[in-house]
């Protein structure tokens, strides 16, 4: 147990605090999001299309103008991107307060989003700088310490609904205001890489755009988005549409989190001995789509619908498992010296592209269930395998995608 952690006892104070600062930004965002489609359905009786465009708008602001964070990144240090996204996340979740309005709604989406636009691609440029252990275990570490924030946001979101939902709004934006303070005295941020901030932005993109392979795995990794919010998103509306227990939701993502917590750091390490990411990668985005196939089956009873939900979490927590520090990592070791934040923008562009059309499509076939039973979870097993074809063809059928030796690092 103890040399599974070694790879968190090497690192310095300051990716120590991001760490920390990671599983309380997912302890807030788990705490809120995932009750949030509930309520919109439960309190407001939103319809499941409405709340998948609200929730595609926030995630489409979020994941499709990481480009821009990307490029402000680079160009000016990964410090003040991190504070501002802290600063704009608090407010937008202070904005669904008002979320009876539905352009208040739109419009603490787009914040929420926004913000994340900000903190993420610099974020995870900053991880990749890392030293002393290879990108795989930091991007592994970077998840584990989100899923322990996601294993303890929703059992703390459930305990505040209960009570009102202005005090879970309020509590859930409590910690970025706070990392907002310390981040800006605590935060040393690495040395931009040389000549960095003198690029343009047009040389920038420019340089991302003649990155062939990238954007090949930019277009395949669409699809893994499409499924990558379906927990927090197609789940609780889904268990809510059949009067399921609220706690069910939490025993859900409760699951998916401890499952990753444990298996994250093994997976990894196994990954680095077979030293076949592409095969990792493949086997994670097919199980992904498939995993959800385990909701055809209709539970006779409270505990059968546990056992139903654990089966779930734990495919869906493999899956990502596999694939996602691998595919970090991937990001990280096509993308030019001082273009790292833009590369993780850019990609994340297409991400958004993946996550408005998954919640609109999941909140249609979402409003059919009743019409056409398990529509859903057959849509999400198809996404999940073509990608894993798709993917499958692009590291055969050409010579630029990089090998498992390259990615090695």
């Amino acid at each position: 147990m103890m040399k599974m952690f070694a790879p968190f006892r090497g690192l310095t104070f300051e990716y120590k605090l991001m760490l920390f600062a990671a599983f309380v930004f997912n302890l807030g965002f788990y705490m809120l999001i995932p009750l949030l489609s509930h309520y919109l359905a439960q309190h407001l009786a939103l319809s499941a299309t409405l709340i998948g465009v609200v929730m595609g708008v926030r995630s489409f602001c979020q994941q499709g103008l990481f480009l821009a964070g990307g490029v402000l990144a680079d160009k000016f240090g990964v410090k003040p991107l991190i504070i501002a996204g802290c600063l704009l996340r608090a407010v937008g979740f202070l904005l669904f307060l008002w979320a009876e309005q539905v352009e208040v709604l739109f419009l603490a989406a787009f914040l929420t989003g926004f913000a994340g636009a900000l903190f993420t691609p610099a974020a995870q440029a900053y991880f990749s700088n890392a030293s002393g252990i290879s990108k795989a275990q930091m991007f592994a570490l970077v998840g584990m310490a989100r899923n322990a924030g996601e294993l303890l946001g929703p059992v703390c979101g459930l305990a505040l609904i209960s009570m009102s939902f202005a005090l879970l709004c309020s509590v859930a934006a409590l910690p970025f205001f706070c990392f907002a303070v310390v981040f800006m005295f605590g935060l040393h941020a690495p040395k931009k890489a040389p000549k960095s901030s003198e690029l343009s932005t047009h040389n920038l993109i420019q340089t991302v755009l003649s990155n062939r392979p990238f954007l090949q795995l930019c277009a395949v990794m669409m699809g893994y988005f499409m499924l990558i919010n379906q927990i927090s998103f197609a789940m609780p509306i889904f268990l809510g549409q059949f009067a399921m227990p609220l706690h069910s939701i939490t025993w859900l993502l409760c699951a998916c989190a401890l499952i990753s917590i444990i298996v994250q750091l093994p997976i990894t390490a196994l990954s680095e001995r077979i030293n076949n990411d592409p095969m990792f990668i493949c086997t994670g985005l097919a199980l992904m789509g498939i995993g959800f196939l385990v909701m055809l089956f209709e539970a006779q009873n409270q505990w059968q619908l546990l056992i139903q939900l654990g089966l779930l979490a734990l495919f869906f927590s493999v899956a990502t498992a596999m694939s996602l520090p691998l595919i970090m990592k991937y990001i990280a070791n096509s993308a030019p010296s001082g273009t790292v934040s833009t590369h993780y923008g850019f990609f994340y562009l297409f991400a958004g592209v993946g996550l408005i059309i998954g919640s609109v499509l999941a909140g249609y076939t979402l409003d059919l269930e009743q019409t056409i039973p398990g529509l859903t979870w057959y849509l999400f097993a198809a996404i999940g395998s073509t990608s894993a074809l798709a993917f499958l063809y692009l590291t055969m059928s050409t010579e630029k995608t990089p090998s498992p030796q390259h990615l090695k690092g």
